[in-house]
């Protein structure tokens, strides 16, 4: 029996764009979890801390050190040996006839961490491979969004007119040559925003219409699609997902999806959480946000791109938070 893969996601951007694409996403890489198994740990039976503090100290006598130079390891006085020990445990009140069932029990508890582990490795290999063809997917439609800024939206809305992604490379490659010099119009990657261009086609989305931050919820939803669903009394966690959109970053982890930005701090430029876009639960979201607030309220930073909010730094703002109270003059001096 397996228990639904199926996650609960919490959203808190939206995108019609991203919704879109995720149909389409779908149908080109497989985002479904590896069914997590019905694990049933094992129930230590009665006295087992006795029995096993009785081995423990049972073992500790073997190897006593001060009665090592005198044992003998011929079958009489092993067997001496051993039932001078087992004689002992039994006058301290060591409960012989629960042994087999902790031993049992043993056995068992080692049987169902192995199948934990199995799964664990499993399901983790399983989702980094397939995170990393939702990057090479969602790398194309980054290739269109670069294509679009350098040759603006008419060039790429006739090139999305084109049958198919050959014939949309090679428009955006005749316009390249056109406007720009060699080496600028070798640079572009025209051949990406064609195949780019084909998947916004089959997915109902005008090229001209598409954002970075459309790519940001996409990747998250995708990314909370095919993270492992957690194992209970599992105490290990599985890898994040990593998905790197131009200069941004989303990393998805059991909890939740987290946006990074690039931001300049004191110590140079750095990649620092800048918001929640989804969670597996309100009150993991909430977390979440929380642990990035925490940081930021505690580290002077300006996030490098405006549009995604300047933070601690923002002219609406009188001092820089987590820098003992300065001015914002004194940092914006000490950061050129």
């Amino acid at each position: 029996m397996t228990r639904s893969n199926q996650p609960k996601i919490h959203t808190v951007r939206t995108s019609a764009i991203a919704d879109a694409l995720l149909v389409s996403l779908r149908s080109a890489v497989d985002l479904s979890r590896e069914p997590a198994p019905t694990l049933t740990a094992p129930v230590a039976p009665e006295k087992y801390a006795d029995i096993k503090t009785g081995l423990r100290l049972m073992a500790e006598q073997f190897i006593d050190p001060a009665r090592a130079q005198t044992r003998s390891t011929d079958a009489d006085d092993v067997g001496r040996e051993l039932t001078a020990v087992l004689a002992q445990a039994a006058r301290k009140g060591l409960p012989f006839e629960h042994m087999g069932a902790a031993l049992e029990y043993d056995d068992a508890l080692a049987l169902h961490r192995s199948r934990q582990d199995q799964y664990a490795r499993s399901s983790n290999n399983r989702a980094l491979g397939n995170a990393g063809e939702v990057q090479i997917w969602v790398d194309d439609l980054l290739a269109v969004l670069a294509v679009r800024r350098v040759l603006g939206d008419e060039a790429v809305a006739d090139a999305a007119s084109a049958g198919n992604k050959l014939l949309a490379s090679t428009a955006l490659d005749l316009v390249a040559r056109e406007k720009l010099n060699s080496s600028g119009a070798q640079g572009l990657p025209v051949l990406a925003a064609g195949r780019g261009l084909m998947l916004l086609r089959d997915a109902g989305v005008d090229a001209s219409d598409l954002s970075l931050s459309d790519l940001e919820v996409l990747v998250a939803l995708a990314g909370l699609e095919l993270i492992p669903a957690a194992l209970p009394g599992y105490g290990l966690d599985v890898d994040a997902l990593d998905f790197r959109l131009e200069t941004s970053l989303v990393r998805v982890d059991s909890r939740g999806a987290v946006l990074y930005r690039e931001a300049d701090t004191a110590q140079g430029r750095s990649m620092l959480p800048h918001s929640v876009i989804a969670g597996a639960s309100k009150q993991a979201v909430k977390e979440l946000q929380a642990g990035i607030d925490s940081r930021l309220e505690t580290t002077p930073h300006n996030f490098a791109e405006t549009s995604a909010g300047n933070s601690s730094l923002d002219a609406a703002r009188r001092h820089v938070h987590g820098n003992g109270g300065r001015s914002m003059l004194d940092f914006a001096a000490n950061m050129r």
